[in-house]
């Protein structure tokens, strides 16, 4: 599990995945049609510190202090762990293999 930043990309995203090719497959389906970009551009892998400073910088709905931007980060990460953990154990496939924390303003 790790944190792309597409920051290169038409537009900026910020993926929580357990593989690279998860990222894309949610950057793909929720932001923009990568087939030209696919080949050419990969995004970037950042820490979870990283990625919580990034956080904390965005507006965050229902999330007026970073305090509270600083928990709901958690409790994402905390759930996608779970849902990926439990997937582990019955044996079969995550049905969301990614967690979207940030996209492009312009998108919104």
């Amino acid at each position: 599990m790790k944190f792309y930043e597409f920051n290169k990309f038409e537009y900026y995203a910020l993926i929580l995945a357990s593989s690279e090719e998860d990222a894309l497959e949610g950057y793909n389906e929720i932001l923009a049609d990568l087939e030209e970009e696919k080949s050419k551009l990969k995004p970037d892998v950042i820490t979870e510190e990283q990625a919580l400073k990034r956080y904390k910088k965005s507006v965050i709905e229902n999330c007026e202090t970073e305090e509270e931007k600083e928990e709901d980060f958690c409790i994402s990460i905390k759930s996608f762990k779970y849902r990926e953990e439990e997937a582990i154990k019955r044996g079969i496939e995550l049905s969301e293999k990614y967690q979207i924390f940030l996209v492009d303003g312009s998108l919104l």
